[in-house]
């Protein structure tokens, strides 16, 4: 996320060559060397995005959600993520040594209010980071 004229921005991402994919946030899988959860958060995001200008607030949501089309439960966390970039919207080439190296997202910034169907029915969390940001600021 990000406060761009005093409004929350949700950062997004469409796949380039899969656009039946949706809009989605950005995130991963948490893998063995990973210490905790930041830790794994950072490094995806590093990896998905390339931002490293990222500070990681809090932990607003887990959950135990049935993935219909990979037909399984998956530990999914959302977590508050800040950024300072100034930029709009870019392309990138995921650089990582698992399955989505060399996928290429498209990128860009959704203000937080509009935001109300992602993939994956990640939008769920959204109301929690309303409700995050209302007590917060």
């Amino acid at each position: 996320m990000r406060k761009n004229i005093r409004k929350w921005e949700l950062l997004v991402f469409e796949h380039q060559d899969i656009p039946d994919a949706g809009i989605q946030i950005p995130g991963g899988t948490v893998e063995d060397y990973d210490y905790d959860l930041s830790a794994a958060l950072l490094r995806e995001i590093k990896e998905e995005t390339g931002l490293e200008d990222v500070t990681v607030l809090t932990e607003i949501l887990s959950e135990i959600y049935y993935h219909d089309i990979k037909k399984e439960f998956q530990e999914r966390h959302f977590f508050i993520v800040t950024t300072s970039t100034k930029e709009d919207e870019w392309l990138y080439t995921v650089k990582s040594s698992g399955k989505d190296s060399d996928l290429k997202f498209n990128y860009y910034w959704e203000e937080l209010h509009t935001v109300s169907q992602l993939a994956g029915d990640q939008h769920i969390a959204i109301k929690h980071v309303l409700n995050f940001l209302e007590k917060n600021e």
